[in-house]
């Protein structure tokens, strides 16, 4: 009854500026943390994300920022609840331990603040960011083969490291003198408060303009429109049964793929994903419960209609089987520090290819892989501010490829991997080499490395990274969280496997070079090379369906090879332009001649 009086009750036009307000407010948060975080994962890709949630937990608006951060704020927040009940006003938990809030990797904190309007609880802001460093082992957390989670870094269960306006300063004690950075870190945890605490003023602002009565109608009606949105889309695919699977290099322990399998259940206007087939629990790259779900809802979100609200409605028609012990869902005390990207990654293709399957016509090839390889390290210089040696942590995002094709369409260039898909920066190589001691020799797009089809992947990025650490430096490069050099981004319609990646160290004064594992780490020093090759997006359909006249300019542009050209594509250029890009011509009719060899091959 009170759905069907909110629809017909509440005026349009006031919906639609409340809720584009507090997307905007939700926005704000986030950017404000971006433009002044210490943290450079945070500050220089924005390796964060801010969620509005009602007083019930229920996500209301999320926007532009990591789908890991925001898609499964209702599992931390519900965790967090249940802890502590109603949070009070100027309260604000903290937690990372994702056997508990059942998120993500450690230096991925939670916060939780509770939102007033006068006495009234309204709102929580949950948000989480990459923090400089949280203990462990090294900093950054993406190194395999830790002993268990508690060597991974600092479990923070959810506690109040603010209660009521006040800081609890032995919780704040016990936590940062255990972090390398604890002056940076705190910085950025009080900046996270304050941005949220200056939201909280501006959506109590359009509760006092609106009313709480009609703010709260326009929250129950965005999350019905979202609900609705979503079940209109499951509607129209047919009742079934569909598969997909995709795995993970290996764990960085034991030398065999990690597989992920899902079985989609389509019925009415609900649809379940059941990972009961996938890989018992293994090592380092295990996906909490809740970043298991954001990578099902992200899958999800990128081949529905664009347009559909992102909110808790949008859910509900969604049901996720994990259980636990499995890599989707594992118990302590196992490790998880690569989830965001692996098995993330593997979790968000297994579930696009069921899709794809049961909606073909908006199946889309799978984002690139992530192939940015991170670094820490020490520098054997004292920072005035602290009295140490400077300490860091930096995932540049440089290498990374792009989006997948879909029907009608090539994938985007340059949009990142999978965790990230378009909304995280690509990291700044002037401010990496400023602050880090590498420096990029080359960062260009990769030839031959796009996802073949009627519609192309984005191509990977080449880039030959040298160490040009000081003498008396430690400098380690962590490859935790890239995969691809054995399962390549998985590809729609009939497409062909994407080129997979390659990752190679070469040693000062060496002409060899040596093949750099994904999921490993490794000391580098002044001179060497750090190589990659990163993979690129999935294509969809067949590449002898292909325009010869849009590989015509991939040739002429240097992104296709004459050989990928006439070997993939069956296009066939003139050799007498081929040595000048601009005379380059299609010879017509022995392409048509190749292409009806080829699929008299299978192809």
């Amino acid at each position: 009854m009170a759905t069907k009086k909110t629809q017909s009750t509440l005026d349009p036009v006031t919906l639609s500026v409340v809720w584009n307000r507090l997307l905007t407010l939700t926005r704000e948060i986030g950017e404000r943390v971006v433009h002044s975080s210490q943290s450079f994962v945070m500050a220089n890709a924005r390796d964060l994300g801010p969620v509005l949630l009602d007083e019930k937990g229920r996500i209301i608006t999320q926007v532009e920022f990591l789908p890991c951060h925001c898609l499964l704020a209702e599992i931390p927040t519900k965790a967090i609840l249940d802890k502590f009940g109603k949070l009070e006003p100027g309260d604000m938990v903290l937690g990372n331990d994702g056997h508990i809030v059942r998120s993500g990797h450690l230096p991925d904190w939670t916060f939780l603040v509770p939102i007033y309007w006068h006495d009234e609880l309204v709102f929580y802001c949950h948000f989480r960011g990459h923090m400089m460093d949280t203990g462990g082992a090294y900093s950054g957390g993406y190194f395999p083969r830790a002993y268990d989670c508690i060597a991974e870094g600092l479990n923070i269960p959810p506690i109040k490291l603010i209660e009521k306006g006040k800081i609890d300063e032995k919780v704040r004690e016990v936590i940062f003198n255990n972090i390398r950075t604890p002056e940076g870190v705190w910085s950025d945890v009080m900046l996270i408060y304050g941005s949220i605490h200056r939201g909280a003023e501006a959506i109590c602002e359009l509760v006092d303009k609106y009313g709480l009565n009609t703010v709260r109608a326009c929250c129950q009606e965005m999350i019905r429109k979202g609900e609705e949105a979503m079940r209109s889309e499951i509607r129209e695919i047919p009742d079934g049964e569909y598969f997909g699977e995709a795995a993970v290099d290996w764990d960085g322990s034991v030398d065999r793929p990690v597989w992920i399998k899902v079985k989609l259940t389509v019925k009415g206007d609900e649809m379940t994903f059941d990972f009961s087939d996938s890989m018992k629990q293994v090592d380092f790259v295990n996906s909490p419960l809740g970043n298991t779900y954001c990578y099902v809802y992200m899958a999800l979100f990128l081949t529905m209609d664009p347009m559909m609200p992102h909110n808790h409605g949008a859910l509900v028609p969604i049901h996720i089987i994990a259980p636990e012990g499995s890599v989707v869902n594992p118990t302590r005390p196992a490790t998880y520090g690569a989830c965001a990207c692996s098995c993330g990654c593997e979790i968000y293709e297994a579930c696009s290819q069921a899709l794809g399957k049961a909606v073909p016509e908006k199946a889309q090839g799978c984002w690139s892989r992530h192939m940015s390889v991170d670094f820490m390290g020490r520098l054997p210089f004292i920072d005035p501010r602290t009295g140490r040696e400077i300490e860091y942590f930096a995932a540049p995002f440089i290498e990374d490829g792009g989006s997948g094709a879909r029907r009608g369409y090539d994938g985007w260039e340059g949009m990142g991997s999978t965790p990230v898909p378009g909304v995280l920066y690509r990291g700044s190589v002037e401010v990496c080499e400023f602050f880090l001691p590498f420096k990029w020799n080359v960062a260009q797009i990769a030839q031959d490395s796009e996802g073949a089809g009627e519609f192309v992947g984005a191509r990977g990025v080449y880039g030959e990274r040298e160490c040009v650490a000081p003498p008396g430096a430690r400098t380690i490069l962590m490859s935790g969280d890239t995969s691809g050099q054995y399962f390549s981004s998985a590809a729609q319609a009939g497409a062909p496997q994407v080129p997979l990646a390659e990752l190679y160290i070469q040693r000062a004064g060496k002409k060899e070079k040596s093949l750099f594992r994904t999921v490993d780490m490794t000391e580098v020093y002044t001179g060497d090379l750090l190589i990659t090759k990163a993979i690129g997006g999935g294509g969809w359909g067949n590449p002898l369906d292909r325009d010869a006249e849009k590989v015509r300019r991939d040739v002429r542009d240097g992104l296709v090879s004459l050989q990928r050209a006439r070997d993939v594509y069956g296009v066939v250029i003139d050799p007498e332009g081929a040595d000048d890009p601009e005379k380059m011509k299609v010879d017509d009719k022995a392409t048509e001649q190749l292409r009806r060899r080829m699929r008299r091959k299978g192809r």
